[in-house]
Formats: structure tokens, sequence, C-alpha cells
């Protein structure tokens, strides 16, 4: 009888170890991904982030426009949270395909990319980055809209490039021209970011 109730006392303690180990599994795979940015450089605004996303649509843009990033923002805010402007269709926040505001560490989290960077433009002097960053900011709410250049667009990258124009007339960054079902035209790209001159990346994280 005790060798039975030692056998079923045994049981029952595997059965909970299984079991809690499941839960805790589960509840810390379904958890948002959130990783504290480490060594964070002196940011300023004006700044821009990109990332390389970890949807099939960051590839598919990665691919196509031959980017090594495939979404991009701009640092509108640094205290009490280092925020981040972006067009985005979906970032898993309450809205969507639209102009939205993240915070930086969301932006660049492990849920959300598989690598990122941040870059200074170095043309730019700080009252043109105040300038352009307010501008930004204020066209939160405005909807996606993808398109190529000679129609109404406002993309992650347009969103930038049309605000830095702003201030800046000569900002020239190089268009792609893509021919693919259901995209024909020319098209913004991260990487014409990435490869401005005169832009110094100064952080970089990689998952």
């Amino acid at each position: 009888m005790r060798k039975h109730h030692k056998y079923f006392i045994c049981s029952l303690l595997i059965i909970l170890i299984l079991v809690v180990g499941a839960v805790t599994f589960f509840y810390e795979r379904n958890q948002p991904q959130h990783s504290k940015l480490q060594n964070l450089p002196t940011l300023m605004i004006g700044d821009w982030v990109v990332r390389l996303g970890t949807i099939n649509d960051s590839r598919w843009i990665s691919n196509l426009g031959k980017s090594e990033y495939s979404h991009i923002g701009m640092i509108v805010q640094l205290h009490p949270k280092i925020l981040v402007v972006h067009a985005t269709t979906d970032d898993g926040e309450s809205a969507s395909n639209q102009v939205i505001v993240s915070e930086l560490e969301r932006f660049l989290s492990p849920e959300l990319a598989q690598k990122g960077a941040i870059i200074r433009p170095m043309f730019l002097n700080q009252k043109q980055k105040q300038q352009i960053a307010a501008f930004v900011l204020n066209q939160r709410g405005k909807s996606f809209i993808l398109s190529s250049k000679d129609e109404p667009h406002l993309y992650c990258t347009t969103l930038l490039s049309d605000s830095i124009v702003q201030f800046h007339p000569s900002f020239k960054p190089k268009w792609n021209y893509i021919s693919a079902p259901f995209f024909k035209g020319e098209y913004l790209f991260p990487q014409a970011f990435v490869d401005y001159p005169d832009v110094k990346m100064i952080y970089q994280v990689d998952y």
C-alpha cells in the first residue's frame, strides 16, 4: 500500500512539473518581446530609425527594393520616452494603416525587428531637424498610401522624404523603378536613406 502511495505521489509531482513547465513556456512565448536597447548613444531629434521587419511583407519589401532594411521612422521626442513617428500598415498597436507614434524600444523590439539601426543626417542643422520632426509629427493619423512617385502617396519613406524637402529642398534620395504584379513605377525604399551622402550610422542592433 505504501509502495502504491509513493508511486502516486511521484506521478502527481511529475505531472505538476510538466504542467507548470508548459504554462511557463506558453506564457513567456506569448509575452511582447520588448528588450532594453543596450548602450544607446546620445540621440537627437530628427535621427532616422530603420529596421528589417519580422513579417513576410518586410522580406518582400527588402528583396524588391534590394534594401537591407524594410521600414523607417524619425525620432521626434527624447524625454521622458524616446518616440518615433512612422507610417505603417500594422505594428500591432491600436491604430493601423496610418502615421503613428511608437516608443523606440517597441520599434526596434525583437517582436518587430530582425535588426535595426539609428542614422544621423549630418547634412541637416539642428534647427532644420527640429522643424522637420515637428512637421512629421503633425502628420500623425494620416492614412497610409502605398503608391508610385507620380501618384498621391504616404508610406514610411515618403513621410520622411516629403517632410525633409519642406526645409531642405535639395534632398533627393534615389527612387527605384519597380515592375511587379500590382506594383509598377518608382518607389522609395529605406536603403535610399542608408546610402544617402553625409549620413552617419550611430547605432546598430541585430537579433
